[in-house]
Order: structure tokens, then C-alpha cells, then sequence
């Protein structure tokens, strides 16, 4: 699903780099959450970017940034 983000805020876990991602699902009014790991993630996201979120069985398994001209 397409998405545009509203916050990032990153964290570590045991040496490893996670982030807490706030965003608004195209069409929805209330904003969701996912917590991921850096490999699940594209870096440097921003507040404000265009997203797509890709879930498995509603449980998010990466965020990333559409391709170009998609």
C-alpha cells in the first residue's frame, strides 16, 4: 500500500538499528505504525515521503521508497 510518512525515529536493540515508523495509509484518516529493522527499511526516510508499505497477513515486513516512474 502507498503511504506518506510521518515520523521515523530510529533506536537500537542489542547493537542492532531499528526504527519506529509513523504513516498515513493513502485514503486513511488515522495513522499506523511499524517497528522494523534497518535491513527493512530504505535509509534516511523522511517525514513527508511517499512510501509503500508491504505486509504480510497485516503484520509489516518493509517500507520502502516506490521506484522511479512507478
Amino acid at each position: 500500500m502507498r503511504a506518506t510518512v510521518q515520523a521515523v525515529m530510529p533506536y537500537e536493540l542489542h547493537g542492532t538499528r531499528y526504527y519506529h515508523v509513523i504513516y498515513v495509509p493513502d485514503g486513511a484518516a488515522a495513522p499506523q505504525q511499524a517497528r522494523l529493522s534497518h535491513d527493512m527499511v530504505d535509509a534516511d526516510l523522511q517525514p513527508g515521503e511517499t512510501v509503500e508499505v508491504h505486509a504480510i497477513l497485516g503484520v509489516v515486513d518493509g517500507i520502502r521508497r516506490p521506484a522511479r516512474g512507478a
